[in-house]
């Protein structure tokens, strides 16, 4: 005996099926209905969407590696000068 929880389940793949379907046959058509030259438009847009999106995501990602080292490093040098015997003097009155 089935769950109800495993039959909603069931039902929502279901229904995740049935719209992924309709969006398939929607752009099916669409396609179908377009000239050769915007045909050939879309398809140069999509490529240039596929290759530079990622390449901006890993771009966005490397220079953000490095500001976090370089802040590090930064941020150490601060640590290790504010904790220099020239302020220990003035803790000792």
């Amino acid at each position: 005996m089935k769950s109800a929880n495993f039959n909603s389940f069931l039902a929502l793949l279901e229904e995740m099926g049935q719209a992924f379907a309709k969006a398939v046959r929607y752009a099916l058509g669409a396609l179908a209905t377009m000239s050769w030259p915007a045909l050939m438009a879309s398809a140069i847009a999509l490529a240039l969407a596929i290759s530079i999106v990622p390449l901006a995501l890993t771009l966005f990602v490397i220079f953000m590696l490095v500001k976090l080292i370089i802040g590090a490093c930064f941020v150490s040098t601060r640590r290790d000068k504010s904790a220099s015997p020239l302020n220990a003097d003035d803790k000792r009155d």
